[in-house]
């Protein structure tokens, strides 16, 4: 399953709040993760993100403002986490969950995530795939507020 790589809008907050050198503005854009973008549309989205009050522009280059800051980690708290689980990894684990409805977008999250896991819905809130589940997913599911809102359960097949 593939998933929407980040914005140009999302690399630059992240490269600005990452604390690489912003004074040489020129040297982010030659970097390997701008070279598809065009110097003109960095600038309009470094303005655009200016704007939105996420950066600000000194005399010593481009900073990120407390907004930023927040915004660049709620755009890692969704960011996806790669599936380390093979294909022929043992199907043990159900996942269940009950994510009210204010959250949606962690909800989307969740139900994107356990896909790129290699999850198969049962039904809407319940899914079947490997396990167990890697600690980093359960930090994030921390992060996110969310971890009281999910049952996770090991299963066995039974032998006749």
């Amino acid at each position: 399953m593939s998933y929407n790589s980040p914005s140009i809008g999302d690399l630059l907050m992240a490269t600005i709040c990452s604390g690489k050198s912003t004074r040489r503005f020129y040297a982010i854009i030659r970097e390997r993760e701008f070279k598809r973008y065009k110097k003109e549309s960095v600038n309009v989205t470094l303005s655009r993100l200016n704007k939105k009050g996420y950066l600000k522009n000194t005399s010593g280059g481009w900073s990120p403002t407390t907004k930023g800051i927040l915004r660049n980690k709620e755009i890692n708290l969704y960011s996806y986490i790669p599936s380390f689980f093979n294909e022929k990894s043992p199907v043990n684990t159900i996942v269940s969950f009950d994510i009210p409805g204010p959250k949606r977008t962690t909800r989307d999250w969740l139900r994107n995530q356990i896909k790129i896991f290699g999850y198969k819905m049962l039904q809407q809130s319940l899914w079947l795939g490997p396990g167990p589940l890697p600690p980093i997913f359960l930090k994030r599911l921390e992060e996110l507020e969310i971890r009281k809102n999910i049952k996770i359960f090991s299963v066995k097949k039974k032998e006749v």
